[in-house]
Parts: C-alpha cells; structure tokens; sequence
C-alpha cells in the first residue's frame, strides 16, 4: 500500500510534536519501519528549533524545555552545567535520536 503524502506530512508533524516513532505508528497505522524510513528521509537539514526554559530538574545537566506558548508540550534537554539558564529563557535546540523519550540539546 502506498502511503499518501497528506499521511507523510501527518507523520513528519507528529514527530516534530515529539511523538515517539512507536506513538506515530499506532495513530496513523503505518509500520514502525515506514515511519522511521519517513522521517529519515525528509531530514534533510537538522535546523535548530526555538525552544523556552520551564523548569530546572535535580540533575544540572538537564532542564525541561517547551515549544511555542504551550507549556504541556515539554521535554527533557541536555545543556551544559557551567551556563545559567533561566526558567522563560529562549533557547535554539535540536532533537537527539532517542528510542524512549523525547530529548533535546543545544544546538
């Protein structure tokens, strides 16, 4: 079955959501495998994302992050220990390859 590029775009924007690749599947019915396959290859350029500082977490490498204005779409990202980084601060992330859990870095 071909998959519709109307689908493809639907699978592209859930993983931009930070939906993990098992997620995505279960919501659009496509395999795991087409979704990786996907989204691999529509990741052409690995641009930043803007991302905002939501709170502090007891490990000082990590802090959760949200994108845009809603708070309830967050996720862990990995900085570095030495710079402060105010809850509400703009940040430039991009997302690290993980099978679990959304995660982050500075870009």
């Amino acid at each position: 079955m071909k998959i519709t590029d109307k689908k493809k775009q639907t699978i592209l924007e859930k993983r931009n959501q930070g939906l993990s690749y098992n997620q995505i599947a279960k919501e659009t019915k496509v395999s795991r495998s087409s979704v990786i396959k996907i989204v691999k290859d529509h990741a052409v350029q690995d641009l930043p994302i803007e991302a905002r500082v939501l709170k502090h977490c007891p490990n000082p490498r990590i802090v959760m992050i949200y994108f845009g204005d809603d708070k309830t779409n967050f996720s862990k990202c990995v900085v570095r220990t030495d710079l402060n980084y105010p809850v509400g601060k703009s940040v430039q992330v991009k997302r690290v390859e993980t099978s679990q859990e959304p995660l982050y870095r500075l870009a």
